[in-house]
């Protein structure tokens, strides 16, 4: 077993790249067009045979372990894309600090199409990073990533999504895990955007191979967003948790699906998701679907949808509080989702994202 500590390699990479007189460090992210201070990274990473690379370059280089592993997850690489990323952890090697990325639309109406492959070998363990943004008021982001998990293989990934009121985006994830492969998800929307259409397909095919799923999605401004996360348990003793909270602002339209299939025995799924309205103009639709065709599984889920309460509130003002201070205090507690299983160097992101999501306005 290889464990390794991304202090170090980082501390090596940032070396490396300053020599070169470039600013190389911005709030803890490495941003791709960046290009020398990824090369140093990824450099660093390949000295523990950890393949962290552009998905062009990997396609130039390394296409062999490209088409093999798309093949095996059930999606195709596209040959024209603006960038992404290929992320190879060999088997037994455990990266348990963050690797980061981020995608930025910095030109008015462009089409960003990103396509990334992660795959953690048999034992292997990583956490993934991942931004995505817009520096300009329209555009376009197209994504799709593939993910496969080997045997007792670990990958927690944390998504924040970050566009502007004229972006639209669209998003495509599958994932294959298995015997005992183990995947945590983490996304959260931080602001307004045209459209979103976002779609996880997660197959459990292993015994024991386990997915949860926490989405904090916000709707504000104008916004028209469809979440999908579906998770089919292929494996025995495979088990998937899906859970999503949802807040309605100003005139937003937010629709979240989710939905576990049950295809072998002593399988274990829930689902639960939760909405807020905070404006009698937003809309929200929860759509929970469970599916079996053998008895020996649990299934369960639970949904809501409503406003915040007036005890609630008037509790928290007989307490001192303003109304605003209340309001922000109620919707911080219903969408601080996850925490727990968040790594520690990057909860406190979370925490000051939460943080400024639940103030009034925002």
């Amino acid at each position: 077993m290889v464990e390794v500590n991304m202090e170090e390699v980082v501390r090596r990479a940032l070396e490396k790249a300053s020599t070169l007189g470039l600013e190389v460090q911005r709030g803890g992210s490495f941003l791709l067009d960046e290009s020398v201070v990824f090369k140093a990274l990824s450099d660093e990473l390949r000295k523990y045979d950890i393949l962290y690379l552009d998905i062009r370059e990997a396609l130039d280089n390394y296409r062999d372990l490209v088409v093999e592993y798309s093949r095996k997850i059930g999606i195709k690489i596209p040959e024209k894309v603006s960038g992404g990323v290929l992320l190879y952890i060999p088997e037994n090697v455990k990266v348990r600090d963050p690797i980061f990325t981020c995608f930025a639309i910095s030109k008015p109406g462009f089409t960003q199409k990103i396509a990334n492959l992660y795959v953690v070998e048999d034992g292997g363990e990583a956490v993934a990073a991942k931004g995505c943004l817009a520096y300009v008021w329209e555009g376009a982001h197209v994504g799709l990533t593939g993910v496969y998990l080997g045997k007792r293989a670990k990958l927690v990934s944390v998504m924040l999504h970050n566009w502007m009121p004229k972006v639209a985006v669209s998003s495509y994830t599958k994932v294959l895990a298995l015997d005992n492969a183990e995947l945590y998800e983490y996304y959260i929307n931080l602001t307004s955007l045209y459209k979103i259409r976002y779609l996880v397909d997660i197959l459990l095919k292993g015994e024991g191979a386990k997915a949860r799923s926490d989405m904090v999605i916000i709707g504000k401004g104008s916004s028209d967003m469809t979440y999908e996360v579906n998770a089919r348990l292929l494996g025995e003793n495979s088990s998937a948790e899906l859970r999503s909270r949802i807040l309605g602002r100003e005139n937003s339209r937010i629709v979240a699906k989710a939905s576990i299939t049950a295809l072998a025995s002593e399988t274990r799924g829930h689902i639960e998701c939760h909405g807020l309205l905070l404006s009698r103009d937003a809309k929200i639709a929860t759509i929970p679907k469970l599916h079996s065709s053998i008895p020996e599984t649990t299934l369960t889920h639970e949904a809501s949808i409503g406003r915040i309460s007036k005890d609630a509130l008037d509790y928290l003002m007989a307490k001192g509080f303003t109304e605003e201070e209340a309001i922000s205090i109620i919707v911080r507690g219903f969408i601080e989702l996850g925490l727990d299983r968040v790594p520690t160097k990057l909860r406190g992101l979370i925490v000051r994202t939460i943080d400024t999501i639940a103030k009034p306005g925002m």
